[in-house]
């Protein structure tokens, strides 16, 4: 089978001889991929600034055909187009039951290595195919009428954005989003759709800003970026990021950290957030919880994902894939999301 590995901080390559999925447990599926993503947590590890073991390939959003399903699986079958969800999940827990399916107690993340070696690797999307466990609460059929581009952003990023935005309970007044990659232009779509008529966008890349524009946004870069916000959602990640959350949220505002963190501390200082009143709400989207939420309405047509506007690099070969990794590392002008079709 073709497909990527990782083999250490800042080491991508393609291998066409890597072995082939097979089910392991009664509760597995295989998906054959049609479209994978590059995700800017893919690159944590790669730039090295989250452990992940070697050998595995990553990876953690993917859309594809199911080929085979294990004994115990009955919401799926061979020949369904799918959606996988970025984290696996029971869908029975205490936690699934809760709406936290990306915290089941069952869960696991695709393409990510425990590095100390506690858990088997549970391999990711960026190949020709991939084994689905708890394959009946993991992948959701993509509804008539979605093509592979728009079902990719909902493994991970638009319904990563949706919750980012609901979380905070926004009723009224400007919201303001730090960051514009894939997650941080689906919050601005995101918040159209559920009623934010002003919306600030912050990034310090022009192209990014632009795509914001287009979603109905007014935009700014850090250094400009000035107001008072009841709402923040904080979508790019460093410390400096919430320290600007902060500066911008209003008295007793919410500030929703969605991106994944790798310090040590938040930016965010106690006095802060003492003085101010802050509320703060962070954590892993729950995106197969949030998918049930926001799928009926894709399906007719009252919310549409921004697709054209995330994926700026579309349907590259696997071969492509160390190249983009290096890209995307670069923080290339005019790249927001790259997608890879095996």
């Amino acid at each position: 089978m073709r497909g990527l590995i990782f083999d250490g901080p800042g080491e991508i390559r393609f291998a066409d001889d890597i072995a082939e999925p097979t089910i392991g447990h009664p509760a597995d599926a295989i998906v054959e991929v049609t479209l994978a993503g590059l995700c800017g947590s893919d690159l944590h590890p790669y730039e090295g600034r989250e452990a992940c073991a070697t050998g595995i390939i990553p990876g953690h959003e993917a859309v594809g055909v199911v080929t085979e399903t294990g004994a115990h699986v009955s919401t799926v079958q061979a020949g369904d187009r799918v959606i996988v969800a970025f984290t696996t999940s029971c869908g029975r827990c205490d936690r699934c039951a809760s709406g936290l399916s990306s915290r089941c107690r069952s869960g696991r993340l695709f393409g990510w290595g425990d590095p100390t070696g506690a858990q088997p690797l549970l391999h990711g999307g960026q190949a020709e195919r991939l084994c689905v466990p708890l394959a009946d609460a993991t992948l959701v059929p993509i509804p008539d009428g979605v093509d592979d581009d728009t079902a990719l952003l909902l493994t991970d990023n638009f319904p990563t954005a949706w919750h980012a935005v609901a979380r905070t309970d926004w009723t009224e007044g400007p919201l303001a989003v730090i960051g514009l990659g894939a997650v941080g232009l689906c919050a601005v779509a995101a918040a159209r759709s559920l009623g934010v008529t002003e919306i600030l966008a912050i990034d310090p890349i022009e192209s990014r800003r632009r795509a914001a524009i287009q979603l109905g946004a007014s935009t700014a870069t850090p250094d400009e970026a000035t107001g008072s916000f009841p709402t923040v959602v904080e979508a790019a990640g460093p410390p400096a990021a919430q320290r600007l959350a902060a500066a911008l949220a209003d008295v007793g505002g919410t500030i929703s950290i969605i991106a994944v963190q790798t310090a040590d501390v938040f930016g965010i200082d106690p006095v802060t957030a003492y003085e101010k009143n802050l509320t703060i709400r962070s954590g892993r989207a729950p995106v197969r919880s949030v998918l049930d939420a926001v799928l009926p309405h894709i399906s007719v047509g009252s919310l549409t994902v921004p697709t054209s506007s995330v994926i700026t690099h579309p349907n590259r070969p696997l071969t492509d894939g160390p190249g983009l990794y290096r890209a995307f590392a670069a923080r290339h002008a005019g790249m927001i999301k790259a997608t890879i079709r095996p």
